[in-house]
């Protein structure tokens, strides 16, 4: 008697593990894009061939959505150099 328990317990508890495992999931809503988009410094190059490069490479590959290349000051090398604006 003690093994017919046992197996119908197990059963039990297997079939409530697979029904579990069958309920669909509820998506979530759509996020809202808000209107200012986040700008992230990926890294500084020597030539705007090279930063362009690199931008062209990065959203072409789906990772980021556009960029931006822009001459700025590096205070410290006390150099100017071609930044790299992901977004």
């Amino acid at each position: 008697m003690r093994g017919v328990r046992r197996f119908v317990a197990l059963a039990c508890v297997g079939g409530a593990l697979l029904i579990g495992a069958a309920a669909p999931a509820h998506a979530a809503a759509p996020a809202q894009r808000s209107a200012v988009t986040a700008t992230y410094l990926f890294g500084y190059y020597y030539t705007l061939d090279a930063c362009r490069y690199f931008g062209e490479s990065l959203v072409q590959g789906g990772a980021w959505g556009s960029y931006n290349c822009v001459y700025q000051w590096h205070p410290y090398d006390q150099q100017s150099y071609w930044y790299l604006y992901m977004s």
